[in-house]
């Protein structure tokens, strides 16, 4: 009888021994096929993958776009979701657009995503280029995806939200913007715009009193003006309080910039007397007040200068010749600077 005892409690023992050993060697298997599923090559191949993660998106979106480019199957989906959910990643996925390289493993991917190791390669809109030159660039680089929309400028201001008398001068904000390959030229065109839209916006409602323009387009228009006179920060916001001056006194504003503009591809490179009697509303020699649009992009310092000018009394500058100039409160004066730096080889501005 104890013998019997025995053997059955040894039977027992075994089964429990039995089952238990079973489910360690399964959960360890399973944990291999995990773990390979990690840390092993994910995305195949030599091309990259481009991957846009959008807000909102979690990681059972991304398994599934990974499943219909074929770097998943149906079941690894679950694999994914687990990996994403154990690695607490699945709560930090980081809105962005994504490269996966031949050899990324499901932890690297997931590590990227969730650590915002976004691809971004930039292209540059700069200040005091003109709307013609932003198409051109815009139109010309490779690595954008080209809408038939910037072939027609009665289209594109529809898309940019602009009336159809409208310029296309100034409307866009010179910085750089990330892009990716495919990226629509219309839509960093329209991100461009918005900005500018926004910052202006912001920035006229912070203006200081008794300016002597009445909206924030006719401060785009100053601002332009001014970028394209000097580059000097020092000097922008005394400038521009000339060019209030004299828009105060209702004289004429004699910007070269203004002339070199109309002129477009006419300009040879040096201003004549006769260039100063073209007759376009563009050239303030001619026609007083501002321009009927900006010439130019104006940045940040410029707009500011417009909206936050120098107090001063002058009415005249000329260049000096070494990138800053010489103001002056009268006629004579200025009359005397110009002769003093033509005498030593600076050209009138």
């Amino acid at each position: 009888m104890p013998f019997k005892r025995y053997s059955s409690h040894l039977s027992l023992l075994c089964k429990r021994h039995g089952l238990m050993l079973t489910l360690i060697l399964f959960f360890a298997l399973l944990l291999a096929r995990l773990l390979y599923f990690a840390y092993g090559p994910l995305v195949n191949g030599n091309t990259p993958f481009y991957y846009q993660l959008n807000p909102g998106q979690s990681t059972y979106d991304v398994a599934a776009t990974l499943e219909a480019k074929g770097y998943l199957q149906k079941h690894q989906r679950r694999y994914f979701g687990y990996l994403a959910r154990i690695s607490g990643q699945s709560r930090h996925l980081r809105a962005g657009y994504y490269i996966f390289q031949p050899g990324d493993s499901a932890a690297r991917i997931l590590q990227k995503l969730s650590r915002g190791d976004v691809d971004s390669q930039n292209i540059t809109l700069v200040d005091g280029w003109t709307a013609d030159k932003v198409l051109q660039v815009v139109a010309s680089d490779p690595r954008l995806q080209h809408s038939p929309v910037l072939l027609s400028h009665k289209a594109l201001y529809r898309a940019l939200g602009l009336p159809a008398q409208a310029s296309l001068e100034g409307m866009f904000w010179p910085d750089t913007y990330s892009i990716y390959p495919g990226y629509s030229d219309l839509r960093l065109l329209q991100r461009a715009h918005r900005l500018m839209e926004t910052n202006l916006r912001v920035l006229w409602a912070t203006r200081a009193p008794n300016l002597p323009y009445h909206s924030p387009y006719e401060a785009l228009i100053l601002a332009s003006l001014v970028e394209t006179e000097t580059s000097s920060s020092i000097e922008r916001h005394l400038i521009a309080g000339v060019l209030i001056n004299r828009l105060s006194l209702g004289m004429y504003l004699q910007i070269d910039p203004t002339v070199i503009y109309a002129l477009r591809s006419g300009y040879t490179g040096h201003l004549t007397r006769d260039n100063l009697k073209i007759d376009s509303p563009y050239n303030t020699y001619k026609y007083k007040g501002l321009p009927p649009t900006p010439i130019a992009l104006p940045d940040l310092d410029a707009l500011l200068s417009v909206l936050h000018p120098t107090p001063n009394d002058y009415l005249y500058f000329v260049a000096r010749g070494d990138g800053l100039h010489t103001f002056s409160a009268t006629l004579a004066e200025h009359n005397a600077a110009v002769a003093q730096y033509l005498k030593t080889g600076a050209s009138n501005q």
